[in-house]
């Protein structure tokens, strides 16, 4: 069979994504419908951006309708599932769906909801990266369980290219989404410790940030991954306990080695254990964040073997040669589900 693969983040024709690392694919073809319009993760969906959604779905979809022979449709993000399974509802076609890295973020109880049902319905195979994501999407989706897999977040094993900064330490969280940086500043406000926030400005807005906080906006990749390596500590807080968040800062953190506080929440449980990779605390625990945090900072050699473990568990787990092992099968359970 062959698939065709989009993700608002695909450019270019000749990008393999995860296809590239499927073992064994002779019975597999696949074709990338590059994107039009770059949309970052985690960017507001406004009007200009689901037209973009929209429109690179209808292309999709024509894609696969003109193609000679038997073909699926694999796509990444929800926005992207809910395009094409609009027009798969529409026009009854069998052909089979499968929306990976399906993170909704938030569950809408309003007409969001209703519509998500409708237009995700055609959708034979959702992959959800946390565990506790396939109860509650089943349930606010209303579709079975056993349409939801769970697969590990995948990311790149990167190089460590730098150490950690010995003579201006300082602790880093990075990202936007769901995150608790009201309960962080309060926490490093006491430890006087030299904190970094990455993030969205209106991530920190409206918070009264310290003195040793250092706020950094618009940084691109290739900075962020030098400050975490730079790091002493990488602290991940959440104020999420209802879907999946902070995942890719994690992932990336634990591919780098380096020393990890984060909320344990859905998106975190499923990829480190406690004491073992890093450190995880309850939500808003002030207390339980403050410390695992003096603990990690002053302590060297607890440093070195969390991060040593984290680095270990993410390049077997986590690797895009993970998730390619898992994407095969679960292209060939979708096909094989329409009978």
């Amino acid at each position: 069979m062959k698939w065709y693969y989009a993700s608002s983040c695909i450019r270019d024709a000749n990008d393999p994504w995860l296809t590239g690392f499927i073992p064994n694919k002779s019975d597999l073809s696949f074709e990338a419908v590059p994107a039009r319009h770059h949309h970052p993760v985690g960017a507001t969906q406004s009007i200009r951006t689901w037209r973009d959604h929209l429109n690179h779905g209808r292309e999709i979809w024509q894609r696969a309708q003109r193609s000679p022979e038997d073909c699926g449709i694999l796509t990444c993000f929800p926005q992207l599932a809910v395009s094409v399974g609009l027009r798969k509802r529409l026009t009854l076609r069998r052909t089979p769906l499968v929306a990976w890295t399906f993170n909704v973020g938030t569950l809408y109880t309003d007409f969001r909801r209703h519509l998500a049902r409708v237009a995700l319905k055609p959708v034979d195979r959702f992959v959800v990266h946390s565990t506790e994501e396939i109860a509650a999407c089943s349930r606010w989706l209303d579709f079975p369980e056993e349409r939801f897999r769970f697969v590990p977040l995948q990311r790149p094993v990167w190089p460590i290219t730098r150490m950690e900064d010995e003579r201006q330490p300082f602790l880093l969280s990075l990202g936007s989404a769901k995150r608790d940086y009201r309960l962080l500043f309060s926490v490093v406000a006491e430890l006087g410790y030299r904190t970094i926030v990455v993030a969205a400005k209106y991530a920190v807005e409206k918070l009264r940030i310290p003195r040793n906080v250092e706020i950094m906006t618009d940084l691109d990749f290739e900075h962020c991954l030098a400050l975490e390596q730079r790091a002493r500590v990488i602290v991940i807080p959440i104020a999420n306990t209802a879907t999946a968040s902070g995942q890719v800062t994690l992932v990336d953190a634990m591919m780098l080695g380096r020393p990890i506080v984060a909320t344990a929440c859905p998106g975190i449980l499923d990829y480190m254990t406690d004491g073992r990779e890093g450190t995880l605390v309850p939500p808003g625990d002030h207390d339980a964040l403050k410390a695992a945090l003096q603990s990690l900072w002053e302590d060297e050699r607890l440093r070195s073997s969390s991060g040593i473990a984290a680095r270990k568990r993410a390049m077997v787990n986590y690797s895009d040669e993970a998730a390619g092992k898992v994407l095969g099968d679960v292209l060939r359970e979708a096909r094989h589900a329409l009978g």
